[in-house]
Formats: C-alpha cells, sequence, structure tokens
C-alpha cells in the first residue's frame, strides 16, 4: 500500500471523529536571564504565519497567545536592549497548554549600536556560563527520540562523546572513557543519589530507568567536560535536571496505561486565579506482561512519585517545594532439581532485592535588586539498601551468601547570590554543605572458596563543603570569558582541594564559533569504599580524591536556519586514582563489585583523549536528524605501574537519529516515525583462566592482562511510532517504542556447573513497550 495513502487511511479511523476546533493557547513568562526579573513589554511573535500572531507581556512578565494553530511552531522574542531569541519546534496540542519560561539575555553593546539578529537556541545549553561540552535538552526528545524511553540517561547515548555500558538492559553511560560511576545527577541544582530504578545492581552509576518523568522534567542540561566552577564533586558528566512548575491558567491531567505499567499525574493551580501551583506525577510497573521477554525469571516491581508545588510572592520571592521517590523490588527462588543447575545466581540461589530511593527539597528564590538574584535550597536525599542472597549446597541447604543492609543519607544546604554587575559582566558565587549520613553493613563471601565474613561496616556522618565564584565578562559582542574557583573539603580524608575553571566562547561570525575550556575537577568514592576491611583498622578512610585535568577545544558552524556542525577535541588526564598496590585494578574500571573489600592507594593515573563531531537538523517541518560520531582513546595506570588500555576504550561510537512527523487534519491528528541506529566498538574483557575458575567454581579473570581482549563491534537499532489525535478538550497518543530492534547481543561471563568450565552468555532482547496515553 503506498505510504501517503496508509497515513491518510489512519486520519479516517473509527476514533478520529471530525473535530470543529482548530487552535489552542500559549502562555509563559519572560524574565531576564541573568537575574530572573520579569520583563514588562517583551514581544513574543508566532513565526511564518499569516496574519500577525503574537502579544507582549504584562506588568509580571506574563504572555498568552491565542488561537495558536495547532502543529509545530517557531517562536521569536525580542526586547529592547535583549539578544533577540527564537525558539523552534514547540508542539502545540489540545490535551495541555504550552507553558514557556523565557530567559533573555542583555545585549552587549559596542560603540553607537548593534545589528541585532534572531537566531535559533536549540545548540545553547540552558546555564549560560556553560561555553564547552554542554547540550540542552528537553523531556520531549526523550520521548521522540528512538530508544529513549522517556529516560535522560538513555537518550544522552545518541550525543557525541557518550557510549551505552552495561548492556541494552542498562542506562548507565560511559563519557570520553570514563567509568559510569563518575556521572553525577542534579535536580533543581541539588547533588542526588543516582535516579535510577534498581541503581547500581548490574553497573555501579547505571540502573534500568531513571525516575524522572516526562509530565514534570523541563528543559534541562548535559555536560561532558570542562564544567564552570558551580559543578563540584565530579570528573566525567552532568546531568542537571530541571522540573517545570504547573500550569497557573488551568488544571491538567494525564494517564498512560502500557504494558510495562501505568502512570498518573496532575499539575495547575490550587485554585482559580492563583499563581500558586501544583504537579504530581505517579508511576507503578510490575513489568508481569514483559517478564517472558527479558533474560530473567522471578519477579519485578517498581514504582516512583515526583512533584514540585510553586508559590510566587509579591514580595518574598518564590518558594518551591519539589521531590521524587521510588521503591523497587526483585526477587528470584532457586531450583530445587539440582540435576537442572548450571549457573549459581540463577539456579540455585534465592535472590531479593529491596531498593529505595528520594529526595525532597525546598528552594527559595528572591530578587535582591534589578541586578542580582539570591537563590537558597535546602534538601535532603537518601538511597537504601537490602540484598538478601542464599545459596543451596550439595545437600540442599540454604547457606548464606551475601548480605547487604546500607542505608546513606545527605543533608544538603547551598545558596548562592547572581549578580548582573553591568552588560558586560555577570558573577555567581556560592556555597554548600552537605552532611552525610551513613549506616552501612557488608556481610558476604569474597570469593567461593572464603568463609562467610563481615566486609564492611560503618555507622556515622562525613561532611563535604564546597564554596565557588565564578564571574562571565563579555569583552565584546562575540567574545565571552569565564572563570572561577571551586573549594572542597571532605571531612573523612581532610583533603582541601582548590579547582580553578576557565573558558572562552568566541563567536568569529554570524555562523561561526570557536570555544576553549580547562578544569581541574574531583570526586569522593562511595561511601563503602571508606570503610572496608573493619578489622584492619579501615584502612581506605585516608584516601584522597580520584583527580582529572580537563581540556577542551570546539569548532561550531551554523549551515543554514536550521542545521547545527560542531565538533570537539578533548584530552583528560586524571591522578591520584584509587588502585590496589601491585595489581592491575583501577577504580576508573569499576563497573560493579557487591563484595569489593579491598584496600586501595592513591597511585594511579589515566589519560582520555580523542574527537567529537555533530551534524544536527533541528526539527523543522515535521523532520529532523542527528549523525554523531566519537573516536577516543582510553588508558589507565594500575598499582602495578603499567600503562594498559582501560576497560572503556571502544575507540568509536557513532550514532544516526532520523524523524518525521506528518501532520494531518490540519494538525488534529500526528503521525510520526523515529529511528536510531549506533555503532559502537567491541567490548573490552580480560581473558578467562578456565583452569583456575575449575578449581574455585567462578569466574576467574587473568589480571596480569585485564582488558586485552574485544568483542566485535556491535550495530544497535530502535524503533519509535506514534499517533497521536487532537479533539477539543483532550489529546490521546498510542506509542510503540521497540528497543534493540534487531536483538544485538550483550555479553558477560558465567560459570557452569554442569559442563565446569566458564561460558560465554550471549542475550540479544528485542524489547517492545506498547502504550496509551490520554492528556486533558
Amino acid at each position: 500500500m503506498n505510504f501517503k495513502i496508509f497515513l491518510s487511511l489512519l486520519a479516517f479511523l473509527p476514533f478520529q471523529s471530525a473535530l470543529a476546533f482548530q487552535t489552542t493557547t500559549v502562555s509563559g513568562v519572560v524574565v531576564d536571564q541573568a537575574t530572573k526579573e520579569t520583563l514588562l513589554g517583551a514581544n513574543i511573535i508566532l513565526l511564518n504565519h499569516e496574519p500577525l500572531l503574537g502579544t507582549s507581556t504584562d506588568a509580571d512578565g506574563q504572555f498568552i497567545v491565542r488561537n495558536v494553530p495547532l502543529g509545530r511552531h517557531d517562536f521569536q522574542i525580542s526586547y529592547l536592549g535583549y539578544q533577540t531569541k527564537t525558539i523552534n519546534g514547540i508542539l502545540v496540542t489540545t490535551g495541555r497548554e504550552v507553558v514557556l519560561t523565557i530567559g533573555l539575555q542583555e545585549e552587549v553593546y559596542v560603540g553607537d549600536g548593534v545589528e541585532v539578529v534572531a537566531s535559533l537556541q536549540k545548540e545553547q545549553p540552558i546555564n549560560d556560563m556553560s561555553f564547552v561540552s554542554a547540550k540542552a535538552f528537553t523531556i520531549e526528545e526523550t520521548q521522540r527520540y528512538a530508544g529513549g524511553l522517556d529516560d535522560p540517561a538513555r537518550l544522552v547515548t545518541a550525543f557525541a562523546g557518550v557510549t551505552s555500558s552495561g548492556g541494552t538492559q542498562s542506562n548507565a553511560i560511559s563519557i570520553r572513557g570514563n567509568a559510569p560511576k563518575s556521572v553525577q545527577w542534579r535536580l533543581e541544582g541539588i547533588e542526588i543519589p543516582n535516579p535510577s530504578h534498581f541503581a547500581g545492581l548490574s553497573v555501579a552509576g547505571g540502573g534500568g530507568l531513571t525516575l524522572f518523568s516526562s509530565q514534570l522534567v523541563s528543559d534541562s542540561d548535559f555536560m561532558t567536560g570542562a564544567f564552570p566552577a558551580e559543578y563540584g564533586n565530579v570528573l566525567s558528566g552532568v546531568f542537571d535536571i530541571n522540573f517545570r512548575s504547573g500550569n497557573q491558567n488551568r488544571r491538567e491531567y494525564a494517564f498512560q496505561l502500557g504494558i510495562n505499567g501505568l502512570e498518573a499525574s496532575s499539575g495547575g493551580p490550587f485554585k482559580a486565579g492563583s499563581p500558586s501551583t501544583y504537579l504530581f506525577n505517579y508511576r507503578f510497573s510490575t513489568l508481569t506482561l514483559l517478564m517472558p521477554l527479558l533474560p530473567t525469571d522471578g519477579f519485578i516491581r517498581y514504582q516512583d512519585l515526583s512533584f514540585k508545588l510553586d508559590f510566587p510572592t509579591k514580595k518574598a520571592g518564590r518558594f518551591e517545594f519539589w521531590g521524587i521517590g521510588g521503591l523497587d523490588n526483585q526477587g528470584l527462588d532457586a531450583k530445587t532439581d539440582s540435576t537442572k543447575w548450571e549457573y549459581a545466581y540463577w539456579d540455585f540461589s534465592d535472590n531479593e532485592i529491596k531498593l529505595g530511593v528520594g529526595a525532597v527539597g525546598l528552594s527559595h528564590s528572591l530578587l535582591v535588586n534589578s541586578k542580582s538574584y539570591l537563590k537558597t535550597t535546602v534538601a535532603l536525599s537518601g538511597n537504601s539498601t537490602d540484598y538478601t542472597t542464599d545459596r543451596f549446597d550439595d545437600n540442599l541447604s540454604l547457606n548464606p551468601e551475601l548480605r547487604i543492609k546500607n542505608n546513606l543519607g545527605r543533608f544538603a544546604l547551598k545558596s548562592y547570590i547572581n549578580q548582573n554587575l553591568s552588560s558586560r559582566i555577570t558573577t555567581r558565587t556560592g556555597i554548600e554543605y552537605q552532611h552525610l549520613f551513613y549506616d552501612l553493613n557488608l556481610r558476604g563471601k569474597p570469593t567461593n572458596q572464603d568463609p562467610f565474613q563481615q566486609l564492611i561496616e560503618g555507622e556515622g556522618s562525613a561532611d563535604l563543603i564546597r564554596a565557588y565564584s565564578q564571574a562571565k565578562i563579555s569583552l565584546s559582542p562575540q567574545l565571552n570569558v569565564l572563570g572561577g574557583i571551586n573549594a572542597q573539603w571532605f571531612s573523612l580524608n581532610d583533603e582541601v582541594l582548590l579547582e580553578p575553571r576557565v573558558s572562552m566562547n568566541w563567536q568569529l561570525t554570524q555562523r561561526t564559533g570557536f570555544n576553549l575550556g580547562y578544569g581541574l575537577h574531583s570526586q569522593i568514592e562511595e561511601l563503602g569504599v571508606y570503610f572496608v576491611q573493619p578489622e584492619n583498622g579501615l584502612p581506605n578512610q585516608d584516601l584522597k580524591l580520584a583527580k582529572a585535568h580537563h581540556w577542551v577545544a570546539g569548532w561550531s558552524q551554523n549551515l543554514g536556519d536550521h542545521h547545527f556542525l560542531k565538533t570537539e577535541v578533548f584530552y583528560q588526564k586524571l591522578f591520584d586514582v584509587p588502585v590496589i598496590a601491585d595489581s592491575s585494578f583501577s577504580m576508573l574500571n569499576f563497573v560493579q563489585d557487591l563484595s569489593f573489600s579491598d584496600e586501595l592507594v592513591n597511585n594511579g593515573e589515566g589519560e582520555n583523549m580523542g574527537v567529537e563531531i555533530s551534524l544536527e537538523r533541528f526539527l523543522n517541518n515535521g523532520f529532523y536528524y542527528l549523525l554523531t560520531g566519537t573516536f577516543y582513546n582510553t588508558q589507565y595506570k594500575g598499582g602495578d605501574g603499567i600503562w594498559r588500555d582501560g576497560r572503556f576504550d571502544q575507540n568509536l561510537a557513532a550514532n544516526f537519529l532520523f524523524g518525521k512527523e506528518y501532520f494531518l487534519n490540519e494538525g488534529r491528528n500526528v503521525f510520526g516515525i523515529n529511528t536510531r541506529a549506533s555503532i559502537t566498538g567491541g567490548e573490552r574483557y580480560s581473558t578467562v583462566l578456565q583452569q583456575t575458575s575449575r578449581e574455585n567454581e567462578e569466574v576467574i579473570f587473568n589480571e596480569l592482562t585485564p582488558f586485552s581482549n574485544q568483542f566485535d563491534s556491535r550495530f544497535v537499532a530502535d524503533l519509535t511510532l506514534s499517533y497521536r489525535t487532537n479533539r477539543a478538550n483532550y489529546s490521546s497518543i498510542w506509542l510503540l517504542q521497540i528497543k534493540n530492534l534487531f536483538g544485538a547481543r550483550d555479553y558477560t561471563f558465567d560459570y557452569n556447573y554442569q559442563t565446569e568450565q566458564v561460558d560465554l552468555i550471549k542475550e540479544g532482547t528485542v524489547l517492545p513497550i506498547l502504550s496509551w496515553k490520554i492528556e486533558f
């Protein structure tokens, strides 16, 4: 059947009745990006629309554009003395009003005047003090990009410099050859624990799916190196996540039902005419329908809640109360028929896992004057792990194998002042105090030959204090310089660090830009690492922080109105890395070891270098694509002083994303098709010692030549099909997301008790997720 005929027939399906409406409203607020002061009289125009459609902001910076046609639109925002801004690809539907928060940058004038030229802002990060290795993303992209699964961590694997680490079932990522555990998550500016369901079970720093829902997440930033001074305690990358506020104009609801569970959300004003709003979202999943497709038995359940309450006041500033929380439960029963035993974990072990993670915070923003604002946040976050494993012996008696009962908490107080000293100089200075609580108890068997014993134990608290100051200086409309310093003290090892940061952005022409960046960065380890071997006096408690010098140079080119080309070259020099003395082990290669209990020293080093290329066509006329390529090399030096290829040295990562939307019946129905294809260098692994593994009845690798082998390159494809129906009072969406379309294989090693040898396990799961969602 002709494809265009197929699309036309979709419009006449029984549930697509004729509609009398064609328009809706778009509202929002316009503020000074540096001071957050609302701007009276800013002009908002709907581009490419006849007759002219637009409005201006009122005394509170608010605006409403009425009679906006359904579909995707570009909006231009202008204000005297500020850079004109264009926002493209805004999807206007009937189910939920579009509410925009738009920040404008003050124009730097040179001489008698300057020509103001509107340009697309899609390539710019939300944080205007990030000049290098930073990219904004929208939660709409996590829904639209194939393979995104509404998950920011899966979305960014399409970006340059990022590779998936942990297989198709995990959202763990490696940035520029670094371990996934070195990524930091932030929510509303506050560092939080890894916000993923089943966090750290297969890969430290990864999980199954993040707790963030598309109903709450606003435009956010993802950074991959040479961060501004305000970012501390991180080595490789930052997710800087923001929550949106509820719609002040009306209450909105959404409900989603899929084979992976259900989801419900609500948001809007507390009462009609009130500027105070609420927004929350709840998800619950049993994965019952997906279990036959997953490479596991037993049961898997999870649920999460996200919310934000927004209370703007006339004189006391804005108060925002926000939070996330998630609960996970997974179990697997042992097989009692010993003749069927092959692999320990899957066949003759009883496993039960209970996990919890959460964060709540109260933020207060106050305009000190027309040129500065103060933001203060107090937050409490934490995560808990209750993990039990028992294993059958030859007499069919269950014996304890692993007991983990960890509870970690963090009280955080952060405050900073942002000052626009002039049109040329903006400063940001702040302090952050983190009080870390811990109750750690790990008992287990380091190897099958060892007795069940205490491995980690510790209860108490520690402090992490950071202070920073940074200044952005506009030397001209085309040249901006950022300099700053981050100071940090960690009470466990009493180490004080001063970390300089500097970057530059030079707009050579209207379409060509150049940037440079440098930063010294550091990161503490997971608290359990500091409390191993309690019977030996906690030998790791004085460990220094791992550190890294980041250098970045980039070149960007606007290729017409909707195309953008960017290239970055990076080099990272890591030092003071924790390693095991006289061993090839390094924390730079750490993935996951629930029974890790070794003494470490700070003798390790590492190097990551490479080049990244991105070619993007921003969504316009229903069509977009993104092509990225990364060529890199990762090496490390372990405790034995020998340089080797690192675990995450895959050398190559390339992605191609393509999407097309078809608007039918004047935008009342929208059919979308999105595809993604990626190819990465093979994962590195160490040689298996079969005889030693047989003697120990577990997988033993040759640690003298670690990661000397590499699997073949891997090709993974994803597909997303969507169909949206706009009706008078609601909008509904059918969504089919197919992850790993061609069944690419994940690799792991496991000891086979029947053959008495180590098997290479190859698993490839095509994961289809069908859902239906209604917004009203």
